[in-house]
């Protein structure tokens, strides 16, 4: 099926740009990504992944629609996911403050040798 994806409600402009950028264009696409994986994309949550891919499911006549019984995975894996973005932040903002300093430093000692 070619329909695309972002003709599934709960499918909006924003999430169908994430969605193509994951490869992700059209609804059997959408079901083959799963609701563990949209799950985790921005403004997702298991509940509303579920209730897209059901959606999804409706459109091309699939089988009984799912329940979101894997919440407590989806959430550990969303957990796990924010918890390595922070700490990437965290240190990127240690790397720059510190390059900050190290150039104040220089810029003083460059001060200093003029006088």
């Amino acid at each position: 099926m070619n329909t695309p994806v972002n003709n599934v409600n709960g499918i909006g402009p924003k999430t169908a740009e994430y969605l193509k950028n994951k490869k992700v264009t059209t609804v059997a696409g959408l079901l083959k990504f799963g609701v563990t994986k949209l799950a985790l994309a921005p403004g997702f949550n298991p509940g509303r992944a579920t209730t897209v891919i059901n959606e999804a499911k409706k459109m091309v006549g699939g089988s009984k629609p799912l329940t979101s019984k894997p919440i407590e995975k989806i959430k550990a894996k969303k957990e796990k996911s924010d918890k390595k973005n922070k700490k990437n932040k965290k240190n990127k903002d240690k790397k720059n403050t510190k390059k900050k300093k190290e150039k104040k430093e220089k810029k003083k000692d460059k001060n200093k040798n003029k006088k």
